[in-house]
């Protein structure tokens, strides 16, 4: 039993391990933390003796420099951006899910910058005796910051570890590669993780650049609606449902001279689409997000050069 499968077991619902970097861990007694403990020195013993020092002391480097990664850039929405950036230099940007996550990040400062004018409305409501636009105002921008913080920290260490996990196979580490990949996990991680670090390290393995991109493309996808359940776990179980009829999202244009280029438009959403509907949310913000900067590797090579113009002068 891991760190997580403990708290699902509390909670009675579904849970994923992002959950433990919030009040949920509250829940957790130290109960849960023995038996999970015990649950990843059974995993330990399963891999071959040979290999368990090994193992171990590799996860343990991962995991510091996904700390120092948190430290440095998980402390403002501007310091996420730079941290994005790092990982996608650090990946030669065959992945496109960090472009996609600054990308996000732009429609996040425009909610924020939006939510603030309304802010500016809130004095006058609150001498007519009113402080529902305060709370308002105040509650969407702390669920923006707070799933824009979560899903940096639950991300990553995954693709860090993932990373780490291809230099060793293509150093000829195999065995310790898998035993990253597909061994105990860290507290911090659950099933989904391990199956984004796999496909991920897969991924990068793929030959034909065409065939590389399509896989990698379709990971960011799958990536991309984790990141939802991360703004939909934020949001809470109970609230009134929230019409939105556009969007502004990243499309790319082509130039006069044939170039390509990202501009940012309103993006339609589908009639009756309410913010609050995961399943509808993912779909619908896929499109927006995703597909519309990765329809081929051109346009996707147009948003690495507007995420480098835009935000690598401040690195």
């Amino acid at each position: 039993m891991a760190l997580v499968d403990s708290l699902q077991a509390l909670l009675e619902r579904e849970t994923a391990s992002f959950q433990l970097m919030g009040e949920d861990l509250a829940l957790l007694p130290g109960a849960g933390l023995r038996e999970a403990a015990a649950a990843y020195e059974a995993q330990v013993a399963e891999l071959p003796a040979g290999l368990r020092a090994r193992f171990e002391a590799e996860q343990a480097v991962v995991l510091r420099e996904a700390h120092r990664w948190l430290c440095k850039y998980n402390r403002s929405v501007h310091t996420r951006l730079r941290g994005y950036l790092a990982l996608g230099r650090r990946c030669s940007f065959e992945y496109p899910w960090p472009v996609v996550a600054m990308l996000g990040i732009c429609q996040v400062l425009t909610g924020i910058g939006r939510n603030r004018r309304y802010a500016l409305l809130a004095p006058v409501l609150r001498r007519l005796g009113s402080r529902k636009l305060d709370e308002l105002v105040e509650g969407t921008e702390d669920v923006l910051r707070r799933t824009n913080r979560g899903i940096f920290a639950d991300s990553v260490p995954a693709v860090l570890m993932a990373l780490h996990a291809r230099e060793l196979s293509t150093r000829g580490d195999r065995e310790l590669a898998d035993a990253l990949l597909d061994g105990p996990l860290p507290p911090v991680m659950d099933g989904e993780s391990r199956s984004l670090m796999r496909g991920l390290h897969d991924g990068l393995a793929i030959a034909d650049p065409e065939q590389r991109f399509g896989a990698l493309t379709a990971l960011t996808l799958r990536h991309f609606a984790r990141e939802q359940a991360i703004f939909t776990y934020q949001m809470g179980p109970v609230g009134a449902p929230v019409g939105l009829r556009s969007v502004p999202a990243p499309r790319i244009e082509r130039t006069l001279l044939g170039g390509r280029r990202v501009v940012f438009k309103s993006f339609r959403l589908p009639r009756g689409f309410d913010l609050r509907d995961h399943a509808a949310r993912v779909a619908a913000f896929g499109q927006a997000f995703v597909s519309s900067v990765t329809a081929d590797q051109a346009d996707y090579r147009a948003a690495v050069a507007y995420v480098e113009r835009r935000f690598g002068k401040s690195d």
